[in-house]
């Protein structure tokens, strides 16, 4: 099981506390979100500075929730990017969970 700091704080708090924005999961606690930011279809960095993780590297990872920034609000057709992302994630939880993880 993942435990970190962070959780044993939270599970003290979990009044208040629903998740974790992090880069991995922070814990198996289901009551708790494991939420990653940074999500890009391109993984790669842009010129801001910003890494980009895939959506299949965030649900690698332990992303209960993926947080897509600049991939949607950066694009033409907001709707479209936003149905892209949706099926990548959908589809790579898919992967993810038929293969046990």
């Amino acid at each position: 099981a993942v435990v970190s700091t962070q959780s044993t704080g939270a599970v003290a708090n979990s009044g208040f506390v629903s998740g974790f924005i992090c880069t991995e999961k922070v814990t198996d606690n289901r009551e708790f979100l494991n939420f990653v930011p940074g999500v890009h279809i391109s993984s790669a960095g842009d010129n801001l500075g910003q890494q980009y993780v895939s959506p299949e590297s965030a649900i690698k990872k332990g992303a209960d929730v993926v947080i897509v920034g600049r991939g949607i609000y950066r694009a033409e057709n907001f709707a479209k990017a936003a149905q892209k992302y949706r099926d990548a994630c959908r589809d790579a939880f898919t992967d993810n969970y038929a293969k046990g993880s």
